[in-house]
Formats: C-alpha cells, sequence, structure tokens
C-alpha cells in the first residue's frame, strides 16, 4: 500500500465518519431537548436542595447532619447491612451457575467447540442454542431488579430470599453478556491446535478456553458483586429485605439524621468491598 492509499485509508474525515459525527450530535442534541435537560434549572433549584438537607430547625432529626450516632440504631443497621452483603453473595453464586452456560451459548466461538460440526443441522442447532441463549439472557438482564424483587416478593414473601433472586435473575443476564464477550475475545490457537489433535469439547475448553477467559471472568464477577451490594441496598424498598427496608422507613418518614447514617454505612461497606476486589484483582489478574 502507498503513502497516498495509507493517508486515504486513515484520513478521518471521510463522508461516512463525518455522516456518523452528526448522527450523533443530532441524537445527543435532540436527546437534551426532548428532555428538558437544563444545567440552569438545576442552579435555580440549589437553593431547595440545600434547604432539604438543612430541613426544618423545628422538626427534630429532619436534618441529614449531624448523622444519627444513636448505638442501637448503629447495631440495627450495622446487621442490616450485613445481611444485605450476604443477599449478595449468595445472589452472585446463583448468577455465576446461570450465567457460566448462558455465555457458552451466546459466544459463537465456543459454540462450535460444543456443537462441532459442518452440516445443515449442525449450524441450525448453533443458531438456536444462540437465538435461545440470547433471548434469555435478555429477558434477564431487562428488567429491573426492582421489577423482579416485587415478582418474586409474590411469590415467596417478604424477605431476603425475594431480593436474592432478583439479584441472582438480573445479574445473570448481565454476567452472561460480559462473559460472552471475554469468550469470543480469546486466542483461536490453542483452540484450534487442540482440535486437531483430536481432544474433545470439555479438555479444550479446560485448557484453552478457561486459561484464558479466568482474568476476565474474575473481573466480571468482582464488578457485578460491588454492583449487587449497591443493587441490594434499594431491593428493601420493595420488601426484599436488607437495609434498604430501613433506608426507605426512614425517607418516607422524613428522619434524614438516620438517612444519612445509613448511607454512610452503605458508602463505608461498598469502599471496604472495593479495597478486597482490588487485592483480589492484583492477586489473579
Amino acid at each position: 500500500m502507498s503513502i497516498n492509499d495509507l493517508k486515504k485509508e486513515s484520513n478521518p474525515f471521510k463522508i461516512f465518519n463525518m455522516a456518523l459525527l452528526f448522527i450523533f450530535i443530532y441524537i445527543i442534541t435532540q436527546s437534551w431537548i426532548d428532555t428538558e435537560m437544563s444545567f440552569t434549572g438545576l442552579l435555580d433549584g440549589w437553593g431547595y436542595m440545600v434547604a432539604y438537607i438543612q430541613g426544618n430547625p423545628e422538626i427534630e432529626g429532619s436534618s441529614y447532619f449531624p448523622p444519627n450516632t444513636y448505638s442501637g440504631d448503629l447495631i440495627v443497621y450495622f446487621w442490616a447491612m450485613i445481611e444485605t452483603v450476604q443477599m449478595a453473595i449468595i445472589a452472585l453464586i446463583l448468577s455465576v451457575i446461570l450465567a457460566i452456560p448462558l455465555s457458552y451459548i451466546t459466544s459463537r466461538n465456543i459454540l462450535l467447540i460444543l456443537v462441532p460440526g459442518k452440516s445443515w443441522w449442525h449450524d441450525l442447532l448453533r443458531k438456536s442454542l444462540y437465538a435461545i441463549g440470547t433471548f434469555i439472557a435478555n429477558v434477564f438482564r431487562s428488567v429491573n431488579e426492582l421489577v423482579w424483587a416485587l415478582i418474586f416478593v409474590s411469590a415467596v414473601g417478604l424477605g431476603p430470599m425475594a431480593g436474592i433472586l432478583a439479584l441472582g435473575i438480573h445479574t445473570a443476564g448481565v454476567l452472561s453478556k460480559l462473559l460472552s464477550e471475554g469468550n469470543e475475545a480469546i486466542d483461536p490457537g490453542p483452540v484450534e491446535a487442540l482440535t486437531s489433535s483430536g481432544a474433545g469439547f470439555i479438555k479444550i475448553l479446560a485448557y484453552a478456553v478457561v486459561p484464558q477467559t479466568m482474568p476476565h471472568f474474575i473481573s466480571m464477577v468482582l464488578y457485578r458483586f460491588e454492583s449487587d451490594v449497591r443493587s441490594a441496598s434499594i431491593l428493601g424498598f420493595v420488601g426484599a429485605g436488607g437495609i434498604g427496608f430501613y433506608l426507605f422507613d426512614k425517607l418516607r418518614g422524613f428522619e434524614n439524621g438516620d438517612v444519612c447514617t445509613i448511607l454512610i454505612l452503605i458508602i463505608i461497606t461498598v469502599w471496604i468491598l472495593d479495597k478486597i476486589s482490588a487485592v483480589i484483582r492484583k492477586r489473579f489478574i
């Protein structure tokens, strides 16, 4: 390829690129207008937000500061936060159990390992598995955790179990997408080498796929665990257990000192988990 051809190919101002840029700018501009987004509105309403945080001086506990430091309440909130983390742990285990097989059947390169063959029915089987897996994963992650929680509350009643099931289902859909992207990014060389040697799909997965995807898998699982702890913190809004039950109750009662205490506890918990995740990432990734 000549220098002129190279310059032509790498020119960012090609008609196609410029058209995409204008479409992108139009979408952003129109979305900004349609959603009535305005920094001026935020600045104009800033005083109301400050007044809400400061609370009403005539109503005890309506201010966010100082937070509630009563030891009895702190103990209750602490154990509720522990329950929230436990919910996220069990939900993560359930989601991983569901997400791993879903990620395999939604990865085209892995399907070629699971269903080898070039006949029309092999191709049909791969396409069918891919379509089914993609549909299930999309349903799982398209429905918000709160909606799943409402559905499961109607089935198993109020309490942590409904929250665990809601988190597990939603996270399974998200994880399957993230893991399938990692699966499709692997180096095909080791897979082809084992395939040509006559190895079965279990050996290929164990020795050619899993070693390559494991760092990505650990990173995504840790990310979703942190996210699940945050999500579990609000599932109590619909009666699904955890610290969210107290957060919703105190918000509804305008007991903002308690709200501030609960928010601080959530922030500290997420910060601790982030530090633990960083240590694990450094060890395995």
